[in-house]
């Protein structure tokens, strides 16, 4: 508690994303004393960090606070893409990663891959976050089992489609011994669209379970 106090930093994972992207300097760590049951802190220093990409330099603000942001004004200085390991959608906990030839990708915190691309490039990642915009959609999908009862497909596309007036990409249905196994592919706006999409279709009658997967651009 005392070295995230003397870096004005609110929890453990903003210590850790600090020293991941070498905001923190390991050896300034180095200089906390401990005596008796508290920390002695090091004198101040200045902390700055700069990303070079193979081909395009991004600088980001040495402010330690400086964030990414995506889908905004500042996005149209930087090209980048939605990473498919994990397919970001906006409400969703990101950061941006400096590719080898790939340029900047966006992955989710947790992302199947974050805790690599952290432990072991920490001084590629850059610190991101969206902005609202609700004119772009993005693909999604989602798992759902259930029993198979008369009309219940019908019943989810109606949620879908006739209620949330989300667009569907894609849909499969498999029955087997009275239940069925279902992934329906949408595009939505972001996070907070899609939860509402899932608590709608918890309600229905004898859907057991319904979980947000990652999918590839149909």
């Amino acid at each position: 508690d005392q070295v995230m106090f003397y870096y004005k930093l609110s929890s453990q994972l903003d210590l850790l994303f600090k020293i991941a992207t070498k905001a923190i300097d390991l050896k300034e760590l180095k200089l906390f004393q401990v005596i008796g049951d508290k920390i002695e802190a090091p004198k101040p220093v200045n902390l700055s960090t700069e990303i070079n990409l193979e081909n395009t330099t991004l600088k980001a603000a040495s402010k330690k606070d400086s964030e990414l942001i995506i889908f905004g004004e500042s996005s149209d200085k930087i090209k980048y893409t939605l990473g498919k390991c994990c397919n970001p959608i906006p409400g969703d906990d990101v950061f941006g990663f400096v590719s080898t030839g790939k340029g900047l990708i966006i992955h989710r915190n947790n992302c199947p891959n974050a805790t690599q691309l952290l432990a072991n490039y920490g001084h590629r990642v850059v610190k991101t976050k969206w902005a609202k915009n609700k004119e772009i959609s993005f693909l999604t999908g989602l798992s759902i089992i259930g029993l198979d009862d008369v009309g219940v497909v019908n019943k989810i596309t109606n949620i879908i489609s006739g209620e949330l007036k989300i667009n569907i990409a894609a849909l499969t249905i498999e029955s087997t011994e009275g239940l069925f196994k279902g992934t329906i592919k949408v595009y939505v706006h972001d996070k907070d669209e899609l939860e509402e999409l899932v608590t709608r279709i918890k309600s229905l009658n004898g859907i057991q379970q319904v979980m947000r997967f990652d999918t590839e651009t149909v």
